[in-house]
Formats: structure tokens, sequence, C-alpha cells
């Protein structure tokens, strides 16, 4: 009978666990992979009285520190997005999109700074499978790619920006972060009694094992999510933020507001 309850309880730790886990960076890693684009050469328009799509002179949308910022790779982001109907792009989706842009350009930039290790084949193409399993079909995929221009050779390279990325993350905002005992227990004692209670569930006092690592994991996640947020802030302060297309304006202040964005310009949610 005990075994039997110590079961149950670990069924609805582990409901609770999965409900209330938060995003945090876990989901803004994978953001990373539907986001992470570099500068291209052509951009997307439609073209009246045609049933496709025309890709023209690209245009340029703002500069982060001198590094470009074109409408294409704003588009190609869309496209990795099967939510997004890429028939009509709204001005809110290239703002948005645009804030992700202009963060992860900044992490990039300071990712330049610092040697990190190699990639090698199998994460590629396991990121590369990441990113195809979030549509119906690899021939979906592929001719989503396509419609926005995007060839294997270039898809290839943004994977591999995105993943030198990823791990500049894992290393600045994961790797020193410090859980302490005590962080575990008021944890458990503050927020993982109280919700198993409310669903009927009787724990014990103290956490066991396996509750301890995963408050460890939620916390940390917690806190290197913090961590990233406020040197995003910090760096866009410093950063030299110039709105060349119209839309732009809305997420970069003026060209003399060095570093003028809008609350909204944070990273948005996991798709």
């Amino acid at each position: 009978m005990g075994r039997h309850r110590q079961g149950r309880t670990g069924i609805w730790w582990r409901r609770w666990w999965q409900a209330g886990l938060p995003d945090g960076l876990a989901g803004w890693l994978w953001f990373m992979a539907l986001w992470f684009v570099a500068g291209g050469a052509v951009g997307y328009a439609q073209s009246p009285g045609s049933n496709g799509r025309e890709f023209l002179a690209d245009r340029l949308v703002a500069t982060v520190n001198g590094d470009i910022i074109t409408q294409s790779d704003l588009v190609w982001f869309l496209a990795f997005d099967p939510d997004v109907n890429l028939v009509s792009i709204s001005e809110a989706d290239l703002q948005r999109v645009l804030a992700a842009k202009i963060d992860l350009l900044l992490l990039a930039q300071e990712a330049a700074r610092f040697p990190l290790a190699n990639l090698t084949g199998e994460e590629v193409a396991a990121a590369k499978q990441r990113l195809i399993k979030r549509f119906p079909s690899e021939a979906a995929f592929r001719e989503r790619l396509e419609s926005v221009g995007l060839d294997a050779e270039t898809f290839e390279r943004l994977i591999r920006e995105r993943l030198q990325v990823e791990k500049y993350i894992s290393f600045r905002f994961q790797t020193f972060v410090l859980v302490t005992d005590d962080d575990v227990l008021e944890y458990y004692a503050t927020r993982v009694r109280p919700a198993l209670a409310a669903s009927g569930t009787v724990t014990p006092e103290t956490p066991d094992d396996e509750q301890r690592a995963l408050i460890t994991e939620i916390l940390s996640r917690e806190r290197a999510e913090r961590e990233q947020r406020q040197w995003l802030e910090a760096a866009r302060r410093r950063a030299d933020l110039v709105p060349i297309a119209p839309y732009a304006r809305a997420v970069i202040g003026g060209q003399e507001s060095k570093g003028a964005v809008t609350p909204e310009a944070g990273p948005p949610p996991a798709p």
C-alpha cells in the first residue's frame, strides 16, 4: 500500500512539474532554432496578379553595432514557424521578429569573442531534425524553405550559427548557476507542497531525491534566464541600434537614442 501511495505521489509530482516548468532558457534555446538567421541576399515581396511569390532586392531594416539586418532575415525566421502564414505577413510579425533578431545578434556578437567547441556533424543533424519535426513532413518543410528562397547550403549555415550561439548561452548563463540545498527546500515548501496539496496529494515535509533533482533544474533554468535577460537589457543600452525601415522605429527608438529598445523588444515566447 505504501509503495502504491508513493507511486501516485510520484505521478502527481511529475504532472505538476511538467505543467509548472517555465519555458525559461529551454524555451529560449528552442526559439533560437526558429530565429537565428544571418544576412541574406534576397528579400520577399508578393507579386500582384501572381499565384506565387517573387524575390526582389533585399530591404535594409536596421543595424546593430554596424551589423545589418535585412527583411529576408525576418522572413526566413517566419518560414521556420509553421504557424505563420507567409502569404500575409503582418507588420506586427516583422516587429516581433526584429526584436528577437536584435537580441540574438547581440548574443552572436558577444559569442564571437569566445573560443567555443567545434560543432559535430551529429549536433548539426539533430538540430535540423528538431526543426523539421515541427512540420507535417520533411517535404512540407523543404517546400516552405524554397518558398522564401532558402537553399540547403544557407540552411546549413543558419543551423550552425544557431548552435554556436546556443553553446555560448549555455557557457555564459548556465555554467556558473549555483542552487543550494536551502534554495531547494524553500522552493519545495512554498511552491511544490502547496501545489500538490491543492490536488489532494499528501506529501512529506522534505523532497525526495527525484524532487530535489527536478527543483534544482527548475531553479537553474529560472536563474540562467534571469541572468540572460539582465545581460540583454544592459547590452541593448550599450548597443548602437539604428532603425532603417519605417516599422523598425516601433522596435528601436530614434537614431539619436542609442540602445533605446521598447519593453516589447525582449525575446518572445517560444513558438
